[in-house]
């Protein structure tokens, strides 16, 4: 019998930012000394005390199903999390837990959206959000910013693609892959727009902790008339480097929080149980374990602009707010020949880094820049060294200036 797929799914490509570190790992199982700078994944270990706390659970006995939208305990938590970090309060009703920011958000997405719907994108944006977006029915609305502008959407930006269709905007603040981040001000004009649009304000906040200079305001936060109308999507992956516990969260209108523990309900139940015990842990604790994976971030986020800087064909306007990704124009390597053809693209850079330097990075057509890369500086300094090393002398070698 032929094979045939939901329409929606046939369509949807494989996540760019996986497909390249898959790749890096399949080359790696072959025995080439692959360097990664691909995954969106902290390289540090998870903290010791979140650790014991998943043991405490274990021989507690705490392997059963819990409910659907998580424990009590790890509601208040985050209801906690909400008011001491954000200045937001939230009921345990308006709180989800999932299993991780990946599924958190497209929940959201599947229960607010539907055919029909326009979701506004601000672009350069994650690979994931417009699949997300297309799965739901609905269709996403791509609003290009400009790096001049610091990769982010002005007010009047939001008005101009606003549609009779629009519904809702997802707003990253600090960015993937960009690592730019809005100030309360800009923050403040985009909520009124979204205010007189009636629209859904979707603020992704994995990577709210990850800032180098002062916070990351919260848009909620910074015009809590946004909170009838926003959602928090939210992950400990990035901050807690709990990449493989699969633990996230959202919180919003106690309506909208119902229906998307109804549908996390059928498409998968509870988080793991010991994931949220963990996760417990992770934000009740100290956050001194934060404040030295930024330091060393920090460090490695000045080597990296700087060797990106030197790189020839290589080019970086701005210095990175926050996260910990850099994202650098290459078109000025478009043109040249490589292995019978000719790079036109930043995917096509990616291709002959990997090939030619065995360094990963991920193409920026999926971002929705395709004269763009996204490098990762989530690695060590030694191997970040070595990454460069290899990346400049692959470009040397095939003539680039």
């Amino acid at each position: 019998m032929a094979l045939r797929l939901n329409r929606r799914v046939a369509a949807i490509k494989p996540s760019a930012t996986m497909a390249a570190e898959a790749r890096a790992i399949e080359l790696r199982l072959q025995g080439v000394d692959i360097i990664s700078l691909a995954a969106g994944e902290p390289d540090f270990d998870t903290p010791e005390r979140i650790k014991n706390a998943a043991r405490r659970a274990l021989e507690a006995g705490m392997t059963k199903y819990t409910p659907t939208s998580g424990t009590r305990q790890i509601k208040e938590a985050i209801q906690s999390k909400l008011k001491s970090e954000n200045n937001l309060e939230y009921d345990l009703t308006e709180i989800v837990a999932s299993a991780g920011g990946k599924q958190a958000a497209a929940n959201v997405i599947g229960t607010l959206f539907d055919e029909g719907d326009e979701v506004i994108i601000p672009t350069p944006a994650w690979v994931s959000y417009s699949a997300m977006v297309a799965l739901s029915g609905a269709t996403p609305k791509l609003a290009a910013t400009r790096e001049e502008d610091g990769f982010l959407l002005s007010a009047e930006g939001l008005r101009r693609a606003l549609t009779p269709k629009t519904r809702g905007i997802i707003i990253n603040s600090p960015s993937n892959p960009t690592g730019a981040v809005y100030d309360a001000d800009q923050l403040r004009a985009l909520s009124e727009v979204v205010l007189e649009a009636g629209l859904w304000l979707i603020s992704d906040d994995v990577y709210e902790h990850m800032v180098y200079d002062g916070v990351a305001p919260h848009p909620i936060a910074a015009n809590p008339r946004l909170k009838e109308q926003g959602i928090i999507v939210n992950s400990l992956s990035k901050t807690y480097a709990m990449t493989g516990w699969r633990i996230g969260f959202a919180a919003g209108p106690r309506e909208l929080m119902n229906a998307m523990a109804r549908l996390q309900g059928q498409n998968s139940g509870n988080p793991s149980s010991i994931s949220q015990a963990a996760a417990v842990e992770a934000l009740t604790g100290p956050k001194d374990e934060l404040v030295t994976m930024m330091e060393e971030f920090r460090a490695r986020r000045s080597f990296v602009v700087e060797r990106v800087r030197s790189l020839p064909g290589f080019a970086l306007a701005q210095m990175p707010k926050g996260s910990f990704y850099v994202f650098p124009k290459v078109s000025a390597l478009f043109g040249l020949k490589w292995k019978g053809g000719v790079l036109q693209s930043g995917d096509d850079v990616a291709d002959l880094l990997l090939s030619e330097a065995r360094v990963a990075l991920v193409g920026g057509i999926d971002f929705g820049f395709p004269e763009y890369v996204r490098i990762s500086y989530a690695n060590s300094m030694a191997n970040l060294k070595a990454a460069f090393d290899r990346i400049e002398s692959a470009l040397r070698a095939l003539g680039a200036r």
